[in-house]
């Protein structure tokens, strides 16, 4: 769920699938990205035109996905997925400039005339555990990533010539084997919390945090340099889901 945070206080977003309609009006949209999450947590998406778009598709989804050309979803004989758009994910993409794009992020369904919840969705998931915790007694439960990722200069790898050689190679100017850093290296292992100019990623990191929340209802309560040469760290503020 979205979040928008006004006067220090942390206040939920939701949307309801006419609410979204009304949007997509408003903001000029011309494109919707439906994504969703693979089994092994990478992101997948495919676009319809907006004016496609129909307000009972959030409830009978969209026959967009073959799960078996997505690792680790299904066989190619079960392979016909519905996408489920989700009208509390509703959101603009901000770097998409020329033709005006908004997201929904999807749950993942069966093709079957039951519709049933694939059981390989990472969302489905998440809402069968916070089910089983609620069966366990429990009248709230927490949920929020902590997103860890590297920023580089530049990454080479070669694995294409086997019987001439493979090998990678990584440029960050953050390094202590760069010979284009700015004097102000990183030793190995030596990353966590560095003050500037050691730590050479704080603008690219206040520009994350400021684009996921503006534009997406992404809270980040906070966000650092890693332990690792060039590692970074955005811990999303927590969402609370309440049993009912």
């Amino acid at each position: 769920m979205p979040y928008k945070v006004t006067d220090g206080k942390i206040k939920p977003l939701s949307f309801t699938p006419s609410e979204v309609m009304r949007r997509l009006r408003v903001d000029k949209i011309k494109f919707i990205d439906l994504q969703f999450t693979g089994l092994t947590g990478r992101f997948h998406h495919t676009t319809v035109a907006a004016n496609m778009f129909r307000a009972e598709d959030f409830e009978i989804g969209l026959p967009k996905v073959d799960g078996s050309s997505i690792r680790g979803f299904t066989e190619i004989q079960e392979s016909d997925l519905i996408i489920m758009p989700d009208p509390s994910t509703y959101a603009t993409i901000p770097w998409l400039e020329k033709d005006q794009t908004a997201r929904l992020i999807c749950d993942v369904i069966k093709g079957n005339s039951r519709r049933d919840t694939f059981a390989r969705d990472p969302r489905g998931i998440a809402d069968k555990a916070e089910k089983y915790v609620r069966k366990q007694g429990y009248e709230y439960s927490y949920w929020g990533p902590e997103v860890e990722f590297f920023v580089f200069d530049r990454l080479e790898v070669n694995t294409m010539t086997p019987y001439h050689g493979q090998s990678y190679k990584i440029t960050s100017r953050e390094s202590p084997w760069s010979a284009e850093g700015a004097g102000y290296a990183l030793r190995l292992k030596e990353g966590y919390l560095p003050s500037a100019p050691g730590d050479s990623l704080m603008e690219y990191r206040n520009e994350c945090v400021d684009v996921l929340s503006n534009n997406f209802g992404i809270i980040c309560d906070a966000h650092h340099h890693e332990v690792a040469t060039a590692g970074q760290n955005a811990r999303n503020r927590y969402s609370v889901r309440y049993s009912g």
